[in-house]
């Protein structure tokens, strides 16, 4: 298989993470403002959890689908795959430390969802500190279609 043929197969991949990303970002940034005003309801709070996980499961998959691409060994961690793809890449647009915090939040929020703090969170959600992980996925999308 040549590979413009697998870069021509990304696209379609790459389109779709794009818009998911767009569609809980702007999501995101609305509930941002919300919450710099009055507290979030249930459903809201429900709403940040959902797309912050969306947002770190995106960067997960890009980075797999990274490392498959360019016929690296892909971790069955999420963690590791996205600390490949930073050495891989030499990313320092975006802080690897920021991406560790992204992904073990994603993981409290599936796994100790009845335990989950919301102090940890809120600071992300009014700082906007989720725009980082937005950031990956597009450099690292970029990277897979070319």
């Amino acid at each position: 298989m040549s590979s413009k043929r697998i870069d021509s197969d990304m696209q379609p991949y790459v389109y779709a993470i794009t818009e998911q990303v767009a569609q809980h970002m702007s999501g995101l940034d609305e509930l941002s403002a919300s919450i710099n005003v009055r507290p979030l309801t249930f459903n809201e709070r429900s709403a940040v959890e959902r797309s912050l996980q969306v947002l770190v499961e995106a960067a997960i998959g890009c980075s797999k689908h990274y490392l498959k691409k360019h016929s690296l060994p892909v971790p069955a961690e999420a963690r590791a795959a996205v600390e490949r793809v930073f050495e891989h890449l030499a990313i320092t647009d975006v802080p690897l430390v920021s991406m560790r915090g992204a992904v073990g939040m994603r993981n409290a929020i599936i796994h100790d969802y009845l335990n989950l703090d919301w102090t940890i969170i809120e600071p992300v959600l009014k700082q906007r500190a989720y725009k980082i992980v937005a950031d990956y996925v597009s450099i690292v999308g970029d990277a897979l279609q070319k």
